[in-house]
């Protein structure tokens, strides 16, 4: 039943289709604290069911919820977990995502799935790289949407730490090396490894990724930091993080990633919606929720920014774009991003607060394809 990757983009339209008695359920779930999880998920189920009931669930509907709650806990997935879980289950049918990325407690009871913060995961950039150096050797990392950072092998024979890099059985103490001596010796030493690491990472780096959209993460102390984080990247984004890096697990790295990858994504979408802003005089541009929701219905919306924490409830008519706003409603920001999704737009979701933006209304902005007819 669980699944270790996002669904493609299809998959995702597909789950934001209008579904009978749709309950979403998304919670922090770590290998570490798997028990606690499992209640979670348990109480949440059981809350569903109360929800359905009161709403006139009769004894077969709760029977079949108790069926995929059953399901769910007695999955293999609880001895495999990442950091989080997202789980959507229907009476007749229940999925369960294992996800690297942090995600908030949520239940919803609805017609639809709530999708925003699987839209989130799905649509802010997730992917990076680390490098962990320092004397005595270094690594390059991946961490992607579906996966924890892990190794990323590099071929790079002849370099696995100072010493092999310069050709010298040991760079420590203050013996004599050929001509150079002492700290000063080290130094020109260290800034010689430093150079082969950086360019020998950076060339696979932009083989793996030659647009240069992933940053990467330096794990290094001084001198190293400096050393290495002026040398071979390019135009990619060096983000650096400090402190030796000799006793980092790999989850340790990737939390370090993905602590700091909301920041990167936050200014990167503050930047699409000034850019967004330059068609304001073109027309290209709603920020009415409603406008937003015709151009999208309409195939015309061509990006999407919208804060994805605000809970705005109602339905959206398929046919027409058309809103109605309503307490037992559905999110209506992530049921028109679905919709965006569905007709090739881009989507991005953000906090309201990452955007410094004087067009941004704290809610959404669209750039359209064209402008709306009146």
């Amino acid at each position: 039943m669980a699944r270790y990757e996002f669904p493609t983009t299809a998959e995702l339209i597909e789950m934001g289709a209008p579904q009978e008695n749709a309950v979403t359920v998304y919670l922090p779930a770590t290998a570490a604290e798997h028990e606690v999880a499992k209640t979670t998920v348990k109480s949440s189920m059981d809350e569903a069911i109360r929800t359905l009931r009161e709403r006139g669930a009769n004894h077969a509907l709760e029977t079949a919820f108790r069926e995929r709650s059953a399901e769910i806990l007695a999955d293999d997935c609880w001895h495999r977990l990442s950091r989080s879980l997202a789980i959507f289950s229907t009476a007749e049918k229940a999925e369960i995502f294992v996800v690297p990325n942090n995600l908030a407690h949520q239940l919803q009871v609805s017609k639809y799935f709530d999708l925003g913060q699987f839209v989130r995961a799905v649509a802010g950039p997730q992917d990076a790289y680390a490098l962990t150096v320092s004397a005595h050797g270094w690594n390059v990392w991946h961490a992607s949407a579906d996966e924890v950072a892990h190794e990323f092998e590099i071929d790079a024979e002849g370099i696995g730490d100072v010493a092999e890099a310069t050709n010298r059985a040991t760079v420590r103490g203050r013996a004599a090396v050929r001509r150079l001596q002492g700290d000063e010796g080290n130094k020109v030493l260290l800034e010689s490894y430093a150079k082969q690491v950086a360019e020998t990472v950076g060339l696979a780096l932009n083989r793996d990724d030659p647009t240069g959209q992933r940053p990467l993460f330096l794990f290094a102390a001084d001198p190293l930091q400096d050393m290495v984080g002026h040398v071979g990247f390019g135009t990619r984004e060096v983000v650096v993080v400090p402190g030796s890096p000799d006793e980092l697990r790999a989850d340790q790295i990737d939390e370090a990633i993905r602590s700091r990858l909301d920041g990167i994504n936050a200014a990167r979408a503050s930047t699409t919606v000034n850019t967004i802003a330059d068609g304001v005089g073109k027309g290209l541009v709603a920020t009415d929720l409603v406008d937003i929701a015709r151009a999208a219905v309409g195939g015309s919306v061509d990006t999407l920014v919208y804060d994805f924490t605000v809970d705005v409830l109602g339905r959206l008519h398929n046919d027409t774009g058309a809103l109605e706003y309503s307490d037992d409603g559905y999110d209506l920001l992530s049921r028109i991003a679905i919709v965006v999704l569905a007709n090739g737009g881009t989507v991005v979701p953000v906090r309201a607060a990452d955007i410094d933006a004087e067009i941004w209304n704290g809610t959404a902005v669209a750039r359209l394809r064209h402008p709306l007819s009146q």
